[in-house]
């Protein structure tokens, strides 16, 4: 139930980037890796401080529930930056969180 999408303009060459931040997830949240889903997606067309040849990413994290959204931020900020290779200045995180009875996994409302 935590789900994660990174969309970002700059080239992404890492393979594990998508499992290793589920583990990053999993760990911050201290919820199970069974219940975390990552989305990477490529979007050239993004423009970050006006112009498209700067790269960033804009991060969205959703959960049911956060423990510390400071500490998530930095993380995930740290993480994104090291593995695509990133300016922290160009990333930008949206933290949603979600009612547990808005979430479904296995056909189960939590």
């Amino acid at each position: 139930m935590p789900f994660l999408t990174i969309y970002s303009n700059a080239t992404v060459k890492d393979e594990n980037l998508c499992a290793d931040a589920a583990q990053l997830v999993a760990k911050e949240l201290g919820k199970p890796i069974q219940y975390v889903v990552v989305n990477l997606l490529f979007n050239s067309a993004m423009a970050f401080n006006g112009s498209e040849d700067t790269k960033g990413a804009l991060i969205e994290m959703k959960s049911i529930g956060f423990r510390d959204k400071g500490a998530l931020a930095k993380s995930l900020t740290d993480f994104v930056a090291q593995r695509l290779q990133l300016d922290s200045a160009y990333i930008n995180i949206q933290f949603v969180d979600m009612p547990a009875g808005d979430v479904a996994i296995s056909g189960c409302v939590f």
